[in-house]
């Protein structure tokens, strides 16, 4: 088998590997390739220009407000000693 072949089924093997709780990582990670893709495509072929892009404080707020609603509480919180002062400055 060639090696261009065993890629796809290596790559399927990974993700059945993975936990449950990471498969909204690679979801988003695969959606960054994509977008990356297609900009790259676009460039390619020079059908749509690149735009400075510019949003006004109160759309970067709405826009943080939908990711955290999204995320809801799938994110872990910081122990007490990992914000403090001793934790922060740790070793180890």
């Amino acid at each position: 088998m060639s090696r261009v072949k065993a890629i796809p089924e290596e790559i399927l093997l990974s993700i059945q590997n993975l936990p449950q709780e990471s498969l909204g990582e690679l979801v988003n990670f695969i959606e960054y390739l994509q977008y990356k893709n297609s900009l790259k495509k676009n460039r390619d072929s020079q059908t749509v220009r690149e735009q400075e892009i510019t949003i006004t404080v109160e759309e970067s707020e709405e826009l943080i407000e939908q990711m955290l609603t999204e995320i809801g509480d799938s994110l872990p919180s910081l122990s007490d000693y990992a914000v403090s002062r001793a934790g922060i400055y740790s070793n180890g």
